[in-house]
């Protein structure tokens, strides 16, 4: 059984590794400078290949939460950093059978590197082949920053007036950073509803991990539910493909498997098990707006009542 540990005992542990390190990802909502000269001065010999993933919205570095010289410092010193508006993840992981995750962002709050810091709960997860999976889905799915998509950032937000315009916008312009449109695996659900699941726990950010937080309320989760990723796509596959026949359980695996952006792609199977799942909550949430039945010993078909 795994045993969590407070964010001190983490930054023990990853300053008794990371000077040893060949590769390091971490997956950290908010990134700060203390943050990153920690990480920078623990690795200036050995200079591992080094890969950060942050939220990086308007509203992160107008708060401080994220600093936008950390990013450009990481930029300079060689590092990947990539955005992902969506993230709540923290995840470090070091070459390739050392994972933490946990509450504590990349941060000298998140990470104890300063007097007045979080008290974090984190815990040593199993290098297993779905955990590094995951991992590298957020890695290869985030948008990749550059110096020039920084200094459009930091004009953006220079360019704001509190004056007119009290509120700081939620995302980033189009041009700036442009949205994430594909859909994959993690945005379906990877559990049955009410069952528990090891991912969800890794990045609660994702939508069935949300729905799953709110299932207490059943309205709640239904409305997050209907505005789901997976339930928009399932929604409009059918209206457009369902013709004078309603669709198959078969049918919607091959689309599915041809519209998920996933690389490698999924297994064939792997794809019906989140489609059994799909039905699952179709059932629970909105059996208002789609039938799934079973026409004689046939299996399943699915069709849009409203």
């Amino acid at each position: 059984m795994t045993s969590l540990i407070s964010n001190k005992e983490l930054t023990i542990k990853l300053e008794s590794c990371l000077p040893y390190a060949t590769k390091v990802n971490i997956i950290s909502a908010f990134i700060t400078k203390p943050a990153y000269r920690w990480l920078s001065e623990l690795t200036k010999f050995n200079l591992p290949e080094v890969a950060l993933v942050g939220r990086f919205l308007p509203k992160d570095f107008i708060d401080g939460a994220s600093n936008i010289e950390a990013i450009r410092e990481s930029l300079l010193s060689g590092y990947s950093v990539k955005a992902l508006s969506n993230l709540h993840a923290k995840i470090y992981q070091i070459d390739n059978d050392l994972i933490f995750t946990g509450s504590a962002n990349m941060t000298g709050k998140g990470l104890a590197l300063i007097e007045e810091c979080n008290l974090e709960a984190c815990a040593k997860v199993a290098p297993s082949d779905e955990s590094k999976a995951f991992i590298d889905k957020i890695i290869n799915t985030s948008v990749k920053l550059t110096l020039e998509r920084l200094d459009k950032m930091q004009a953006f937000i220079d360019e704001l007036n509190f004056s007119t315009e009290p509120e700081v916008p939620d995302n980033w312009p189009e041009d700036i950073m442009p949205k994430i449109k594909d859909i994959f695996v993690s945005d379906f659900p990877l559990a049955k509803p009410g069952e528990p699941c090891e991912i969800y726990q890794i990045n609660p950010s994702l939508d069935f991990a949300i729905i799953e937080s709110n299932n207490t309320n059943f309205d709640d989760a239904q409305s997050l539910f209907k505005n789901s990723k997976a339930y928009h796509w399932l929604k409009t596959t059918v209206v457009k493909h369902q013709g004078d026949r309603n669709l198959g359980f078969g049918q919607i695996s091959r689309m599915l498997h041809d519209a998920l952006a996933d690389d490698p792609a999924p297994y064939r199977r792997d794809i019906k098990d989140i489609q059994v799942n799909m039905y699952e909550y179709i059932r629970l949430y909105a059996p208002d707006e789609i039938e799934i039945y079973v026409p004689g010993s046939r299996s399943e078909v699915i069709r849009i009542i409203k």
